[in-house]
This record gives structure tokens, sequence and C-alpha cells, in this order.
């Protein structure tokens, strides 16, 4: 993660950016993109990271095909909770 995180703080420097500017320009906190800059994604919710780093590559004009492809291959693999059903949904009977 830290080859995303090198291209996202370069593309920023290179443009003359601080956090604070793009957090203000994209309303992503900017606590999640220092976190994406240092590579740390697990910081941030994983139902916004691919958002938030698309959006973040966007605004500096990278690649978010290439960028999202080498996140969606170098991201950990996350680990599973318990069984799931038979259909394989997690229903309340799979808590008990």
């Amino acid at each position: 993660m830290n080859d995303i995180g090198r291209m996202l703080k370069e593309g920023r420097i290179a443009r003359g950016l601080e956090i604070t500017d793009i957090a203000k320009r994209t309303c992503i906190c900017s606590r999640y993109l220092k976190a994406m800059e240092d590579g740390k994604f697990q910081i941030i919710p994983k139902v916004f990271d691919k958002g938030y780093l698309k959006i973040y590559a966007n605004l500096l004009e990278i690649d978010t095909t290439s960028l999202l492809a080498l996140y969606e291959q170098k991201k950990p693999v996350q680990p599973t909770t318990g069984p799931l059903s038979a259909s394989g949904v997690r229903t309340a009977a799979d808590l008990h």
C-alpha cells in the first residue's frame, strides 16, 4: 500500500497542495487523507476506502483504473467473523 500512498503524496506535493487543501476540495477528513498517503487503509472505514481513493486520485489527475487495480491487488484479505448460513447470508440464527 506504500506505493499507492507514495503516488498520492507525490501528486499532491507536485501540485503544491497541502492535506488541508485536499480535505477542503474533497470533503474527505484530513486524517483519512494522511492515512492513504501513509498506506494505512485499515484506518478508513471499509465502505469508503475505494471511493475515497478514487476521489483523491481524480483530484490529482492520477489514473484511477490502475490505482484501484493496484489497491485490489495489495489490500489484505479481511477474515470473516463466523460461518454463514447455507444461503451464504449471516442470519440471527447464526449468531446463537
